[in-house]
């Protein structure tokens, strides 16, 4: 089976960087492409034959300060790429912001501190005509999104992985490494304060065994040596 074709649209680079490398080093996907912007996916898509166009977008929702770029994008981009699928990733879980992506005419939504680990996964069932959420988006809206109920919907349970990291400091790290967000972000999305953030990135440091953001996102994106 030829790999999937994917192109990632996020504005932030650590977190384009990371889907890059998961997608690329999966046998069941393959980098079409990546893009800091909705134009720019856009120009390029419009550029390439329809055969040649990819199978699934991975979107991220906010994009440019803009909390609903991602969002108004779906319909622009599913008619320059009629098959393709959109997969929405975010690192927000606002109750409202789902039911509109989906509203909009999302095929996924996964929440980054979730998706590391089941990002791929995510995009095949998606591409196999299932609505795909992650544990936390699942918990605030099914039942709640009369669109779903065309779907077969798959609720994914990210692996775990380096057990040493507790869920406080994983939660952390994830939004630090993989959502690229700053110590005052990671603070107020998570209640607590920039003293603890820091405290909590350095300790999964030396649990990843990493001097820097880039290392930590590549031990955390490949896993543990066996």
């Amino acid at each position: 089976m030829e790999p999937l074709r994917v192109l990632i649209i996020d504005d932030d680079f650590y977190a384009r960087d990371a889907m890059q490398t998961l997608i690329a080093r999966d046998t069941r996907t393959r980098l079409w492409g990546a893009a800091a912007s909705v134009d720019e996916a856009s120009k390029r898509l419009a550029e390439t034959p329809a055969r040649l166009l990819p199978a699934l977008v991975l979107l991220d929702v906010r994009l440019d300060s803009d909390d609903r770029a991602g969002i108004d994008a779906i319909r622009p981009l599913k008619a320059l790429a009629p098959e393709a699928k959109i997969l929405m990733t975010s690192a927000s879980r606002d109750e409202e912001t789902i039911l509109a992506a989906i509203s909009a005419g999302a095929d996924g939504y996964v929440w980054k501190n979730e998706s590391a680990e089941s990002l791929v996964n995510a995009v095949v069932r998606v591409c196999e005509g299932r609505f795909v959420l992650t544990t936390s988006v699942a918990e605030r809206i099914l039942g709640k999104a009369t669109e779903l109920s065309s779907y077969a919907t798959d609720v994914l349970k990210a692996e775990r992985r380096y057990q040493e990291l507790t869920d406080a400091v994983r939660k952390t790290v994830y939004l630090y490494c993989f959502c690229g967000m700053s110590a005052k972000e990671i603070a107020s999305e998570l209640q607590v304060s920039v003293n603890t953030v820091n405290s909590r990135i350095k300790l999964a440091y030396e649990i990843l065994d990493a001097g820097s953001r880039q290392e930590a996102f590549q031990r955390l994106v490949e896993g543990p040596e066996d």
